[in-house]
């Protein structure tokens, strides 16, 4: 990579390469302009930990971000870190926001008979403000998939990624370029 010098260099990785591919870069001094992580490894809270002091200003693809001061996400990570002591990170709320949608579902079929549960999460259409992740909503196609989900674009900014795009979540301006260990 370093000698072909790409603008942009995407990764798709475990924890565990991630850190490599951090760690490898800062020995290399190699330091492309734009860094993204596609989520996975990058979004674990091990890879802030070993290499967030190599990785500033990393864009992360991510549907959670703890958001601006008073927004549905940031109530709701206050309560999780209460209980938890930590943040929520993508994953949890990914799967979090899926256990709700589903209790939704359930609710409104008004039985745990799997055929009206189904009925239910065909007729599902949340909107926005009734989810804690960044997607435009929750309605699935036909083939079962939520035709409103979405991504965020979140960058390490010291020990936290904040939310850099798009513009309506976003707490902070993107910065380019890749800072890295500076």
């Amino acid at each position: 990579m370093k000698s072909a010098a790409p603008d942009v260099v995407i990764f798709v990785s475990y924890t565990s390469d991630a850190i490599l591919f951090t760690k490898t870069m800062r020995n290399l001094d190699y330091r492309p302009a734009v860094l993204i992580g596609d989520d996975s490894g990058f979004s674990d809270n091990a890879y802030i930990e070993a290499v967030g002091d190599l990785a500033q200003g990393v864009i992360n693809r991510s549907s959670y971000d703890i958001g601006k001061p008073g927004s549905v996400t940031y109530l709701v990570n206050e309560l999780y870190r209460k209980h938890a002591g930590h943040d929520l990170d993508d994953t949890s709320a990914r799967c979090m926001q899926g256990v709700l949608a589903l209790f939704d579902a359930i609710n409104a079929a008004g039985s745990t008979e799997p055929a009206k549960i189904q009925a239910a999460l065909k007729a599902q259409d949340l909107k926005p403000d009734q989810l804690m992740i960044g997607y435009n909503g929750v309605k699935y196609n036909a083939k079962g998939q939520n035709e409103l989900a979405s991504t965020l674009l979140v960058q390490l900014t010291g020990k936290k990624y904040v939310a850099v795009w798009p513009e309506r979540a976003a707490v902070h301006p993107v910065v380019l370029p890749f800072k890295g260990w500076t």
